[in-house]
């Protein structure tokens, strides 16, 4: 009728279409009937289905978003609307319509026809506004009565409805929904009770609907499809999980969860241990920071279906085991290397009882970093979540227990019987899933990478945890003051030149002061926050420096006070009051490449460009008589790229022991290595590291000051000094996009499933940048590990008292006594050198200091 109907709308995204299949499989696991007819609107099925409905006898409410249907209420057709939000939906009975558009439902169509509608593309009739049809309508009823009427309007009007003739009836037609069509309407098939809640819960675990688990439920109930189980919290729905809801629900039966809180029950408990294989194990505490957080209990399980709990630090009064007594009887199977040793997060159970004197011994598995291992975007690396979408194990949230916000209470707090039904199943439930972890792990070839390294790190992270760093708050508090008065200095010159003082941490007010007092240009007049105000976001100014001094002075003004509150006032606060030293927390499971994380405080994120960042790091100090001794990896990812590329030039470049970047600048610019100029040698860096990150000729452009012609006529000189390394970042992208994977040298996996088709272009090409990088910052993650579980034993061996402290990205930061520093720094260059083999050397530098900023070449 009109190949522009619809025309203004946005194409499909890619990513939606695989979703709307999702969407009829969900439809259809709840045994709705799914009405569609091919060639035809939405609209047209439901005012066909309403229509049928009515002939039926039966009265009908349509439930949309779409205001077009209006045109079907009558007095057996009620259409519901939201009115802003879903929540404030409203009924459209024929007198509401009136009121809504000025005309009755019938007239709808007709209304359309001469005003169009925009959003559908329909044309109307050009110049005839809203009121005027309102008019028209109320005067003449329909459009045909309208257009029989023509000589009683004003000439304006007359000349516009007869040049619009032709698109108003051509509207109207394009307005009207179909009613006629031929659909059979089963009600029986409609009752809402009429499906299987098994195959809902199935769908609901395949695509993670956790938090719907709970509505589902209520259904089932409500419809009373399913008596279901008192306290039942595991899989709803099914005899699969009969064994695994007594473990909650029963907590003093012979199968369940065993209180252990008498002598003769930890003696049970013991030997039943022994004479197991495996025992996986949970703590309860009164907070989350592993260093200073009380024991409440433990919990252990040895095989799937029931677990003990044993309460030692409950404050309700209740019947409990002294501490040091447990923890003795725990001593013999935990320690025992026969017995393998399961958790989830075991690291910080693991320091849990080490701080009480209890070294768990072998670490076998930890549930936690096999999901990781298997898939590092999983989403499902919280214990509750894992055991939902593998097992459909629907355990109850810690909020449940201890609360939220300031009513929250402590775990101490908790009643014995109902802690222990919660921490069994923490215990109970990594036995279930350890079988399924298993074979991932076996299909993804990461068993090895599993057991032979981020196994036996945990220990060794949990060693530099708890080792800590000294810090001097004094020298901070110095720094503070400081950073105050430059702070106050800037904000008066800022105040100076913009007229008067305002709050520069407000958005608005900062806006309105750059872009209406000071009368700035926007880079993007587009961009507009909801407030209505230009963006000052770190993006919006950055591009802007230069263009005015107060936007040099914000940004200046930012970096300082962000220095001052998230490292110079907040480092003092997280010393230890026990140890006096700073503990970090390591998180395998924290990026996607495999490289460690840092936080409470974050130490690898400490800015070391600035001169102001590099004092930060003066206030972290070796203990007296001791040094600390950094020791780092030299140009380790370009080592790995020379090494993966199998690029002759780059490896010869590392083999002689040249400085790469002089040497790729020389190649590039075709010049000898001693004329390489800071300039050229700046620009051959950028590209250098920048490949690896899968930077274009343009992305060249925005870190050096080249233009895009030059910028890519670097690149394409790069390539043919570097085939090797050209050749590399090609068939990497093919193999992603081939197999949807990448591997570092060790076999460590990371997915881009976008980069088989089907996902929006800019994701794509985030996935590919990606793909390009991981195998190779991946590497250097595995490499950093190896290093870290060798320098350990290799110190022991020497006879050496030097403990690692901190690993940052390629560094490692140790502390020593004075008289050991040359030997520690031998012996711990020698692991790190070693730890894999390349073509092309690994190098490392060790540097030592009374603190972490003034360090020397040992």
């Amino acid at each position: 009728i009109y190949p522009d109907y619809k025309g203004t709308r946005a194409k499909m995204p890619d990513d939606l279409r695989p979703q709307i299949e999702r969407i009829r499989q969900l439809v259809d696991a709840f045994n709705i009937p799914r009405l569609e007819v091919e060639g035809y609107e939405a609209d047209d099925v439901l005012g066909s289905v309403a229509r049928i409905a009515v002939e039926s006898g039966l009265g009908v409410k349509i439930i949309t978003g779409d205001k077009d249907l209006l045109q079907l209420v009558n007095e057996r057709v009620i259409v519901n609307l939201p009115e802003g939000s879903l929540s404030d939906s409203k009924d459209y009975f024929p007198a509401d319509v009136k009121k809504k558009i000025g005309v009755r439902p019938d007239q709808v169509v007709d209304f359309k026809a001469l005003v169009g509608d925009s959003s559908d593309n329909i044309p109307g009739v050009k110049g005839i506004g809203e009121k005027t049809a309102v008019t028209l309508l109320g005067d003449h009823e329909t459009l045909d009565g309208v257009y029989e009427h023509l000589d009683e309007y004003t000439p304006g009007v007359r000349k516009k409805l007869e040049a619009g003739r032709e698109t108003a009836y051509m509207s109207q037609e394009l307005a009207r929904i179909v009613t006629d069509l031929q659909i059979k309407l089963d009600i029986d098939r409609a009752r809402p009770e009429a499906f299987d809640p098994q195959v809902v819960e199935n769908l609901f675990r395949e695509l993670e609907f956790r938090t719907l688990m709970s509505r589902l439920t209520a259904l089932v109930i409500e419809l009373g499809i399913q008596e279901a189980q008192a306290g039942e919290q595991l899989s709803l729905f099914g005899g699969q999980s009969s064994s695994a809801v007594q473990v909650i629900s029963q907590p003093s039966a012979g199968e369940g969860s065993v209180i252990v809180d008498t002598t003769e029950q930890l003696e049970q408990m013991i030997s039943r241990m022994r004479k197991s294989d495996m025992i996986a194990f949970d703590t309860e505490t009164t907070s989350t920071d592993q260093m200073q957080a009380e024991l409440v209990g433990i919990s252990a399980a040895v095989e799937p279906g029931w677990g003990y709990y044993i309460p030692v630090g409950h404050t309700t009064g209740a019947k409990q085991l002294a501490t040091e007594a447990v923890i003795e009887a725990l001593r013999g199977p935990f320690t025992d290397p026969g017995i393998r040793k399961a958790g989830h997060n075991l690291k910080y159970d693991y320091v849990m009882l080490l701080r009480y004197g209890l070294k768990t011994e072998p670490l076998s598995f930890d549930s936690m970093i096999a999901e990781w291992l298997i898939n590092p975007s999983s989403r499902n690396l919280g214990l509750k979540n894992l055991a939902w979408v593998r097992e459909g194990v629907q355990m109850t949230p810690i909020d449940e227990l201890i609360g939220k916000g300031k009513k929250q209470i402590t775990m101490a707090e908790v009643p014995i019987e109902k802690a222990a039904r919660y921490a069994a199943s923490d215990a109970e439930v990594v036995l279930r899933l350890i079988p399924q972890l298993e074979q991932d792990l076996k299909e993804r070839q990461a068993e090895a990478l599993f057991a032979e390294m981020e196994m036996p790190l945990i220990s060794v992270l949990a060693d530099m945890e708890m080792a800590g760093i000294r810090l001097d708050s004094e020298y901070l508090g110095q720094m503070s003051a400081e950073l105050a008065q430059s702070l106050e200095m800037i904000e008066n010159n800022i105040y100076a030149m913009t007229g008067a003082p305002f709050n520069l941490n407000s958005p608005q007010q900062l806006s309105n002061a750059l872009f209406n007092e000071l009368g700035l240009e926007p880079p993007d007049r587009t961009r507009k926050t909801a407030s209505g105000f230009y963006s000052t976001s770190a993006s919006v100014l950055e591009s802007m420096r230069g263009s005015h001094e107060v936007v040099d002075m914000v940004l200046e003004y930012r970096e300082l006070a962000k220095l001052k509150s998230t490292y110079v006032d907040a480092l003092p606060l997280q010393v230890n009051p026990q140890t006096g030293r700073v503990h970090t927390s390591y998180n395998q499971t924290g990026s996607r490449t495999g490289r460690i994380a840092s936080s409470d405080p974050n130490l690898q994120n400490i800015p070391i460009r600035t001169d102001l960042g590099r004092r930060v790091r003066g206030a972290f100090v070796a203990a007296p008589g001791c040094r600390l001794l950094g020791v780092d990896y030299s140009q380790v990812e370009l080592r790995i790229v020379a090494h993966m590329a199998d690029d002759k030039a780059m490896i010869e470049t590392f083999r002689a022991g040249k400085d790469i970047h002089a040497a790729t600048a020389a190649a590039i610019y075709d010049i000898p290595l001693d004329e390489v100029t800071r300039q050229q040698r700046r620009h051959a860096k950028a590209i250098n590291f920048g490949l690896i990150y899968g930077m274009s000729a343009f992305g060249l452009t925005r870190t050096t000051e080249l233009t895009l012609a030059e910028a890519e006529d670097f690149v394409k000189a790069y390539f043919e000094r570097f085939p090797g390394v050209k050749s590399y970042l090609d068939g990497m992208r093919r193999l992603a996009a081939q197999q949807g994977y990448v591997e570092t040298l060790l076999g460590r996996r990371r997915y881009f499933p976008a980069l088989h088709g089907g996902a929006d272009y800019n994701v794509r090409m985030r996935e590919e940048r990606e793909a390009i990088n991981a195998p190779i910052q991946g590497t250097a993650a595995d490499i950093i590990k190896i290093a870290m579980l060798r320098v350990p034993d290799a110190l022991r061996r020497a006879g050496l008292s030097a403990r690692m402290l901190l690993q940052v990205h390629d560094e490692l930061v140790l502390e020593c006594s004075e008289e050991e520093l040359l030997t520690t720094a031998q012996v711990v260059q020698d692991a790190m050198m070693s730890a894999y083999n390349l073509q092309v050397p690994l190098v490392t530098e060790a540097r030592f200091g009374t603190n972490w900023e003034k360090m020397e070449l040992v």
